[in-house]
This record gives C-alpha cells, sequence and structure tokens, in this order.
C-alpha cells in the first residue's frame, strides 16, 4: 500500500483499529484531530503521562490539528482530502455532511476517494442516531446471548468483539475499493456503511444457521461446542487444560492415548450425536480420568500423539512464552521520553516492520499543512 494516503478522522477503537491495520500495510494515515484530541489520548492506563490505549491503537499515524468547527479548517480538511486515497470516519451519522463532506461534496473535492464510516448501525434506518458502545451491540446483536457459563446468565465476550470485528470489515471494504479502482481501473465505488451491529451478525453465522434451518435457539453454554464433544476445558491434577476433538474419527485415537479404550465401543459415546447427548456423562469420566495426573503428563501425551489440546494461557504467560518471540506476535516502537513500547503486531504486516509510535496531539500539523501548499505564515495563523 506504498503511495495510498488515509486521511483518518476517527476516535476511540472502531475506526483507529481499522487505520492501524491499514498503517502496517504501509499507508501513510494523517490523523485529523480537533484541538482537544481524540478522547482515547485520556483514556487509563498510562505510562509516562501516554495512553497505553491511544499508543495501542495509532502507531504509524501522523497527527494534524483541525479546528473544524471553523470555515478555515474545514478548508484544510477538504484539501488534505483532495489529496487522498481513503477516506475513514467513525463520527455519528450526519455529522460529516456538517462538515461538507456529504457523498456528493466529496465526489466533488476528490472523484477517486474511497469512502467508510464505521458506525454502530449504520448511516441510515431508524437505529442510526443511537450512540452505540461495543457492550450494546453485543447484546442487541445476541452476541451476549450465546456467551457465559453453561445455563448462566448472557456475558459480554471479554474484549471489545463488536469494534473490532466492524474494524477488520472495514479494512477488507477498503481494500476490495482500492483493488477495484487500481487493478480493475474501475471508480471507487460506493462509500462503504460498516454497521458494527450488522458485522457481529456475520460472527454469530453458526447460531444463526442453526436457528435459521432447524429452529434452535442457541443459549451459552461455557467453553463447549455446540456440535462436538470433547471440545472444552477439563480438570487434571493441578489445572485445567482444553482438549478439541475435530471429528468421529479422531475419538477412537483420542481414547487408546489416554487409556480409556472402553470409551470406544459404549454406545453412549459412539458418534457425534451419542456423545452430545451423554455430554455430562462423558464429561464426569474424562474429569476423573484425567485429575488422576497433572496437566504436563496428559499435554505432552496428546500432543505426541497429535491431539488437539493446550493449557489455559493468560497475557502474562503468552508474553513471556518463547511461542510469542517466534511467532513476532509482538512490535516494539521507541516512544518518549526514550523508552520502549511493546504492543501485538499485525500478523499480516511484513516482518521486521518497524513502527512508529502514537504521534503526539498536532505533532505534524505544520509538515502536512506544508505538504498541502500552506506558507508559514497561513501555518501560523490556522493555528493563532
Amino acid at each position: 500500500m506504498k503511495n495510498i494516503r488515509v486521511v483518518d478522522l476517527t476516535s476511540v477503537l472502531s475506526g483507529p483499529f481499522c487505520t492501524w491495520l491499514l498503517s502496517t500495510l504501509g499507508a501513510d494515515v494523517i490523523k485529523v484531530e480537533n484541538p482537544n484530541g481524540d478522547i482515547a489520548r485520556g483514556t487509563p492506563p498510562f505510562e509516562d503521562g501516554i495512553s497505553l490505549y491511544f499508543a495501542s491503537l495509532n502507531r504509524n499515524k501522523r497527527s494534524v490539528v483541525l479546528d473544524l468547527k471553523s470555515e478555515e479548517g474545514r478548508k484544510a480538511l477538504h484539501k488534505l482530502l483532495a489529496t487522498a486515497d481513503v477516506f475513514v470516519e467513525n463520527m455519528r451519522p450526519g455529522v460529516r455532511s456538517h462538515l461538507g463532506c456529504s457523498d456528493a461534496d466529496l465526489e466533488r473535492i476528490n472523484p477517486r476517494l474511497i469512502r467508510a464510516s464505521v458506525s454502530g448501525f449504520g448511516q441510515t434506518g431508524s437505529l442510526s442516531q443511537r450512540p452505540a458502545y461495543d457492550i450494546v451491540v453485543q447484546a442487541m446483536s445476541g452476541m451476549m446471548s450465546i456467551n457465559g457459563p453453561l445455563g448462566g446468565p448472557a456475558t459480554r465476550v471479554g474484549f471489545s468483539v463488536g469494534d473490532i470485528s466492524a474494524a477488520l470489515f472495514a479494512t477488507i471494504g477498503i481494500l476490495e475499493r482500492l483493488y477495484r479502482r487500481d487493478a480493475q481501473g474501475g471508480g471507487p465505488g460506493p462509500a462503504l456503511d460498516v454497521s458494527m451491529l450488522a458485522c457481529q451478525w456475520v460472527c454469530l453465522e453458526n447460531a444463526f444457521a442453526r436457528y435459521l434451518n432447524a429452529g434452535i435457539v442457541a443459549g451459552p453454554i461455557g467453553s463447549r461446542h455446540p456440535s462436538m464433544t470433547p471440545f472444552e476445558p477439563y480438570p487434571t491434577a493441578d489445572r485445567d487444560i482444553v482438549i478439541g476433538l475435530g471429528s468421529s474419527k479422531d475419538w477412537p485415537h483420542f481414547c487408546e492415548t489416554i487409556g480409556q479404550p472402553e470409551l470406544i465401543d459404549d454406545p453412549r459415546f459412539a458418534g457425534d450425536e451419542a456423545r452430545l447427548e451423554h455430554r455430562d456423562v462423558l464429561d464426569e469420566i474424562l474429569g476423573g480420568h484425567l485429575k488422576q495426573k497433572p496437566s504436563s503428563h496428559w499435554l505432552a501425551l496428546m500432543v505426541d500423539n497429535g491431539i488437539p489440546c493446550s493449557a489455559i494461557e493468560n497475557v502474562a504467560s503468552i508474553a513471556e512464552s518463547p511461542l510469542s518471540a517466534e511467532s513476532a506476535a509482538f512490535s516494539e516502537v521507541e516512544a518518549p521520553p526514550g523508552r520502549t513500547m511493546r504492543f501485538a503486531r499485525n500478523p499480516i504486516a511484513d516482518l521486521g516492520q518497524s513502527e512508529l509510535a502514537a504521534p503526539e496531539l498536532g505533532q505534524h500539523s505544520g509538515e502536512i499543512l506544508a505538504e498541502l501548499g500552506y506558507s508559514e505564515a497561513e501555518i501560523e495563523a490556522l493555528y493563532g
């Protein structure tokens, strides 16, 4: 994505995650902030006065401050958009029109500009003006209804899946529009209208497939799989481990591996449907057997025999694991004042790519405006 310029008029999570992904693929991302900055700059926790939340999501970007309430600020934004390939925003639907950035305005300013809007419920429709945060969208989409302990209350997924999935779909859409425009010689296509709610529905594909075609209403089942077992955590003598069998052909080999060959011919467990029907009994048998030895014994045995399994890790154990280094899971950035910060790396970005620290508010204002042809006097007047 070299020579692709992205104007980023986003804040908090969904939009900034999308534009961060684009930056790791080589795009020049210019973050446009109002004089108070992205509100995420004030989100704790902080290290040396820097919000870790903001620092993670805004790597590799340049920051320009524009007062979009002023005519001069809006004019500068339009000049910037005239030089851009992509425009991403996650403001309340309708706000960009007040900035002179309606679809018609943007077509006039830059007919090659790819436009992407990320919002809770889409740019039109009865819900478009409602405020949305991740937990609201998780509740409204049905995501919470299938998450949580077996038979327990609906529970929010433990990360902002509503924001992140919308960011991923927006990124895919932008890349498709760039391909359509540049490789196929077409126009930029219609504006992308990315709804967090609609993206959550797609993520619930299996739950909807079962309801729409078989009338099955999914509910919270803890870490179990709705269609397969064993496929969940099991206790051992020291801690829980996860075992996941992907098909019936794995069942006999699994039973032999853990020293329970008598289960192979037990009619209660002969086939996927039978095991699901007698899942509680099977869990009791497996749990009692696996508790006899520590997790290290079972994991070594199953790994050697090709049985999908794992200890249940946490962020600390992963960060300190040699596997994270082997997979280049994290990137390092030089951040003021002279310190190194580490963050999760985009796994499809080029290996060895260095990342830049998130910008200070307005750090590149003069630089960017000079690129647009503003003189020093005009820049001073704009910020006077």
